[in-house]
Order: C-alpha cells, then structure tokens, then sequence
C-alpha cells in the first residue's frame, strides 16, 4: 500500500473512532432495583418488584449476616465475615467485583443483594427501551432486545459446587434421584412472570 495512501487511511480511521458517540460503543450499565420497580411493580407486569422483594434473593446480603453464614466462614476459613468476604459478595450482591475499584457500580447497593440484573442484565439500555416504548409510544420497540433472559445457565453462575452450602442432595426429583440443583424447583420458589407471557 503506498504511504500516502496508508496515512490517509490511518486519519480517517482515527476521525472515525473519535467521532463515535459514547453510548454507541459503551455497554449497558446498572441501574439499580428502584428502577426496574418504576414499571414492573404493576398489575399488569405481574407485581414482579414486589415477589422479588420477599423472596431469599432480595435477603441475599443480609443472610451472610446470619449465625449460619458466619459459621460456614469459619469452616471454610474465611479471612473475613461473609459480609465482607468477596467468596461470599460475589454471589449475595449483584455486580461485585472485587477487582474495581470501587468493587460496585454507583447504583447497586451490597444491603440490596440479589437484584433483578444479577439475573437479567445491566439495565439502562432497557430502561431506554421502556421510555420510548411508555413514553414516546414508539411500539417498534423490542421490549426484550436488551434483557438476558435467564435460564439454568444463569443460575448455575452461583447455584453450583462451589458454594460454600452447595448440598449435592437438596433437590429430589421426580425419579427420585438427588441433586444439589434442580431448575424447575428452584423457579418454583422465586417465580416472577408478566401475566400473559411464556413463564421464566
């Protein structure tokens, strides 16, 4: 390739990456429960806010504070109380990573512990989403384009053996058979769906 030509490429591609919007090559970014309650604490939306908040997962952080969970850090020989043990954060919290600094973003709370997007996703692409589609009534929008939709693999990230409570006998299927997690049980106790819509 002549040089010229090369230096000209080189410029044009350098214009190009600095004229970019942010937004067009950043990737979502975590909101926080408050928002998602915004639309989803509804009757319409199947009250999803208000099931997540009594159910264990919205407990997840207060739990490490428990007897129980002091005692299974103890017993693992944990450095630090489960409250502040990242073993323990890094599945009681929603996007702790005790590699940043500050390990959590700005709008997740570790009290708040497993939140809507530890399971479907950092969501400000979404909450984008929802406003043109409540508030602009744009109904081109695809309302699920920016959601992970949660499956078996989503929960296997912290439902598996290596958590410290990990008991390969908790679930009994129906043959009878033992397993430490069974998907369709689990559902069961966390259940949360939009009326109308395929469930999970």
């Amino acid at each position: 390739m002549d040089g010229r030509l090369m230096i000209a490429v080189m410029f044009l591609l350098s214009v190009v990456c600095t004229s970019v919007p942010a937004y067009a090559v950043e990737g979502p970014e975590y909101v926080g429960h408050s928002q998602c309650k915004i639309c989803h604490n509804k009757k319409e939306e199947g009250e999803i806010w208000n099931v997540w908040s009594t159910k264990k997962h919205a407990k997840a952080y207060e739990m490490l504070g428990s007897p129980e969970a002091k005692e299974v850090a103890e017993k693992k020989g944990l450095g630090k109380p489960p409250q502040e043990a990242p073993e323990c954060l890094r599945c009681h919290v929603t996007a702790y990573n005790p590699e940043k600094d500050p390990p959590l973003p700005a709008k997740i709370a570790m009290k708040d512990g497993v939140q809507c997007e530890t399971c479907h996703g950092p969501a400000s692409l979404h909450v984008k989403d929802g406003q043109a589609f409540k508030m602009k009534k744009d109904t081109s929008v695809d309302m699920s384009a920016h959601m992970t939709r949660a499956d078996e693999n989503v929960c296997r990230r912290c439902h598996n053996e290596e958590s410290p409570t990990w008991n390969p006998e908790r679930y009994t299927r129906e043959d009878g058979t033992k397993t430490g997690f069974d998907y369709e049980q689990a559902w069961k106790k966390i259940e949360h769906s939009i009326p109308g819509k395929e469930k999970k």
